[in-house]
């Protein structure tokens, strides 16, 4: 009887120990969480150098300090958050690493960003946008594949406006993350000021 008990007793404790390995209180962990956002200092500010967003075309673009004339679905994704996009060609040896960057970016903070994926082998209007995107070639002509933009909310002389970053080919990891949770942060910041 008594040997009994004591398995009821270790069956009951070894369950409590396993479920309670199940679950955790640990918020910090997800995608969706936003608590980041309210402690977050921006890496990149607005500028006109490589390592800034920009509203105008940055130093070094053959129209420099013009402004840009976003395209409608720019526009459109803009007013729903922080938009991101690659441009690559399925089979491209040379772009898909970065293609597949972003895209898991794109993945791990799915609720704070528009992503919009502008594989020019699928054709039709994707193909088109991701020629289109090349509006956003940080160095004017010619545009190399991945092309790759942060396009956000920023203030400028105290308007807010659309704020832009874009590489041609490879960016580290770390990189890639740093710019895409500055545009969520600003986005955040800016998104009941756009006129």
């Amino acid at each position: 009887m008594d040997y009994k008990k004591l398995l009821i007793v270790i069956f009951v404790i070894y369950m409590l120990l396993f479920l309670s390995g199940c679950t955790t209180n640990d918020t910090n962990n997800g995608s969706n969480n936003v608590d980041w956002l309210m402690n977050y200092s921006p890496v990149h500010s607005l500028g006109t150098e490589k390592d800034d967003f920009w509203v105008e075309y940055p130093n070094g673009h053959p129209n420099a300090s013009q402004s840009v004339s976003h395209l409608s679905w720019i526009n459109d994704s803009l007013e729903e958050g922080c938009m991101l996009f690659v441009v690559h060609k399925t089979g491209c040896v040379a772009c898909q690493p970065q293609a597949d960057r972003v895209i898991n970016l794109a993945e791990k903070y799915r609720e704070h960003v528009i992503f919009h994926d502008l594989d020019i082998a699928l054709g039709g209007s994707v193909e088109q946008r991701a020629y289109d995107s090349y509006l956003y070639d940080p160095d004017g002509p010619p545009g190399y594949i991945a092309l790759t933009g942060v396009l956000t909310l920023i203030k400028n002389n105290g308007d807010v406006e659309f704020g832009w970053h874009s590489w041609e080919k490879d960016v580290d990891d770390a990189e890639m993350e740093e710019w895409v949770k500055d545009g969520i942060y600003y986005w955040n910041e800016n998104s009941g000021g756009i006129k």
